[in-house]
């Protein structure tokens, strides 16, 4: 068995990209008049310049990711029905079905947070903004 190696380095015509340890990528030139033009970028301006340029999620991915979402989402509102119904059968009719209550509660509660999951993924990336004001290094500010 083999084991793959993460390049993380690119060379094209000019130009170097290089992922460096610190997570931001590195863009060099070393063809400019006054020494090397080097660029680094977070991971979040790269987004932005990959979401201009098109490269967004793809279709099938994201009809995948509707599809598991609309099942999560019944699955979710299933699960908050049975807890409320043994919520009721423990305090109202005073049966023992703690463990039942409990276990329907957990399942309810981590299926809404694979909801809020799904809808982070489907969520649109960030959208640079024509009037961004420049931080002190001359940089878009990126919103938060």
């Amino acid at each position: 068995m083999t084991t793959q190696t993460m390049k993380t380095t690119q060379t094209f015509p000019a130009v170097t990209i290089k992922a460096l340890p610190t997570g931001l990528f590195r863009l060099e030139d070393p063809t400019g008049i006054d020494g090397p033009h080097i660029i680094e970028l977070h991971p979040a301006q790269v987004q932005v310049l990959a979401s201009m340029v098109g490269f967004d999620m793809p279709d099938k991915t994201r009809r995948a990711i509707e599809r598991i979402h609309g099942r999560i989402q019944a699955l979710s509102a299933r699960a908050k029905e049975l807890a409320g119904l043994l919520n009721h059968a423990l305090h109202v009719q005073d049966l023992d079905v703690t463990p039942e209550a409990q276990a329907s509660e957990c399942i309810a509660l981590n299926l809404s947070e694979v909801l809020k999951d799904l809808e982070d993924l489907q969520a649109p990336d960030l959208v640079p903004t024509p009037d961004a004001k420049a931080n002190p290094g001359g940089q878009m500010a990126l919103p938060v």
